[in-house]
């Protein structure tokens, strides 16, 4: 008679708690990796320390049920999360292999996500490497697999140099051989037997040597570190970043400072942005070229500009007497010519930079002028100004466009919206401020005290209210205004004295009341509250009782008045 013996089992998801040495178990169902269903489809094994482990089951099995050696197409519909364990044939060959992103599938390596790259990426000091005479093919079609049109190979058989061909042109070459420097058409490691035709940029890391024949870049001439134009060129350099030439588009960027040493810089651009919290005008440094070779043991030199320059500023540069910087006496505009103090030390070529450091008063403004249209037609252009007035601080007697000089000698911001600017000074009326506030600096300014004007059109501050004078003619008066709101309708007239005992604040009512709630006080002494009752005293001297005020709101503290009137009040 036949028996069945039957191992542990289970319909759960859990695995068994424990299993005796040798003792077997089975969880049924549709297992997975991870999960609720990680246990099941499987068979466990009991060890000799009672520990459950997994020996198999359909779920493993599963996985290796197809063709050794096949995985294209393969799938597994028994477990719920479809994994497949690749089996090799007798050749130890998978038909299709992927990692990640990438497949390899017969002779082809590809990357199967959408615009996915291919990098190759040797670790450390690693290289790729490419057998002798084995070529990197080119234009094989889209799948890759066609005849190439071009390729790259190394001809260890040939001339032992990287060759390029292709199938459509004859055979020309490109020879990387070492960075050994060329010093003709043959030895270099990269030689072109005929003609060059680049479609794109030439990028150049040392010396462009042309034997034979000319080299022409327009009207443009490189030398050393010197782009300049030639003759012809309307003394005109454009810098185009755009395409098309010429345009007012692209973007031109320069890494490191940038000097202009012209008389005038104009920007015809929209709008300019700099990164500067401080930007500075009237800088006391220059730069100027020297035009013309200077001999050694002479006190001239000529400059490509001496604009800007005054006698007295320094001059410095290699060549020149007391160790480099001297001072200049004299300026011919005509030649533009220096003369300094002492004789040059050496001989300075042409080309040479010297650095001007202005150190004279020139009495000239500084700041920003600006253009604008009050109508149509150019008669209506009008230019402005705003900035330091440093020119009328050579006068001082104060007049029109000039306020003349304080006994301080201090330089003014001012504004002037149609101005004449003639050799950096500024004249013309002065115009209007319109900002929300102005803060005088501390120790200018007394705390309640009220500006005035002196004599020459400076605002000053009088002393504080705290601080008084005697005085016997007009009195200027710190005033507080509150605005008491009550809780019913009074009638109040202009002059009423307005008391709250319990806190002694005081006020007069500023304009008369006619059964209403808002009640305006001035000169008023001490702090309101809308807790304590208040008398009003009328100004014939009779009193009466009025309800706390629901609110108070404070207008103004201290604020100057002048007054004709000092009353005393009652008694």
């Amino acid at each position: 008679m036949a028996s069945i013996i039957r191992i542990k089992r289970s319909s759960g998801t859990s695995k068994p708690s424990s299993l005796n040495w040798g003792e077997m178990a089975y969880v049924t169902g549709i297992g997975s990796y991870g999960g609720t269903n990680q246990y099941k489809d499987r068979v466990f094994l009991g060890d000799d320390g009672t520990n459950v482990n997994p020996i198999g089951g359909h779920y493993y099995t599963s996985m290796m049920e197809h063709t050794p050696g096949n995985l294209t197409g393969v799938t597994n519909s028994r477990n719920s999360d479809g994994g497949i364990v690749p089996v090799l044939d007798s050749s130890k060959k998978i038909d299709e292999w992927n990692v990640d992103n990438l497949r390899l599938d017969g002779n082809q390596f590809s990357s199967t996500n959408t615009d996915g790259d291919i990098v190759f990426n040797p670790n450390g000091s690693g290289d790729i490497m490419v057998p002798d005479d084995t070529k990197i093919a080119f234009g094989g079609g889209i799948n890759g697999i066609d005849a190439p049109q071009a390729f790259i190979r190394y001809d260890e058989v040939g001339d032992d140099h990287l060759e390029i061909g292709s199938d459509v042109d004859s055979v020309g070459k490109v020879k990387f051989t070492n960075a050994t420097q060329a010093t003709n058409t043959s030895d270099g490691s990269v030689v072109f037997a005929g003609g060059i035709s680049v479609a794109k940029n030439a990028v150049v890391g040392g010396d462009l040597i042309v034997s034979g024949g000319n080299t022409k870049l327009g009207n443009i001439r490189i030398e050393n570190n010197i782009i300049a134009s030639l003759a012809g060129a309307d003394n005109t350099i454009f810098i185009d970043p755009y395409p098309d030439g010429l345009s007012n588009e692209g973007n031109v960027i320069i890494k490191g400072n940038l000097q202009v040493d012209g008389t005038t810089t104009t920007v015809n651009s929209t709008q300019s942005t700099v990164n500067d919290p401080i930007m500075t005008v009237g800088d006391v440094t220059s730069s100027r070229t020297v035009f013309a070779t200077i001999a050694s043991g002479v006190s001239t030199a000529i400059l490509d500009d001496v604009t800007g320059i005054a006698q007295n500023d320094l001059v410095q540069g290699t060549g020149l007497p007391n160790s480099g910087l001297t001072t200049i006496t004299s300026i011919n505009t005509g030649v533009k010519m220096i003369t300094f103090t002492g004789t040059t030390t050496s001989g300075i070529s042409t080309g040479a930079q010297f650095t001007i450091t202005h150190a004279t008063d020139t009495n000239t403004d500084r700041g920003l002028s600006f253009k604008y249209n009050t109508g149509i037609g150019t008669a209506n252009t009008s230019e402005g100004f705003f900035g330091l007035d440093d020119s009328s601080i050579a006068a001082s007697t104060a007049g029109t466009g000039n306020h003349g000089t304080h006994a301080d000698d201090s330089r003014r911001w001012t504004y002037v919206p149609d101005a004449t600017i003639s050799a950096s000074v500024v004249t013309g009326t002065k115009g209007f401020l319109d900002v929300k506030g102005l803060y005088y600096q501390s120790g200018n300014f007394s705390t309640g005290g009220v500006v005035w004007f002196d004599d020459k059109g400076l605002q000053r501050s009088t002393n504080a209210p705290a601080s008084p004078i005697d005085t016997s003619k007009q009195i200027l008066t710190a005033v507080t205004k509150v605005v008491l709101t009550m809780p019913g309708n009074v009638t109040l007239a202009k002059g009423d004295i307005i008391k709250q005992a319990s806190t002694n604040a005081f006020g007069v009512v500023e304009s008369a009341v006619n059964a209403g709630t808002s009640v305006p006080l001035i000169g008023v002494e001490g702090t309101f509250n809308n807790s304590n009752t208040l008398v009003r005293e009328g100004q014939s001297g009779g009193t009466s009782n009025l309800a706390a005020p629901s609110s108070v709101a404070t207008t103004y503290v201290n604020k100057p008045h002048w007054t004709s009137t000092l009353d005393g009040g009652t008694f």
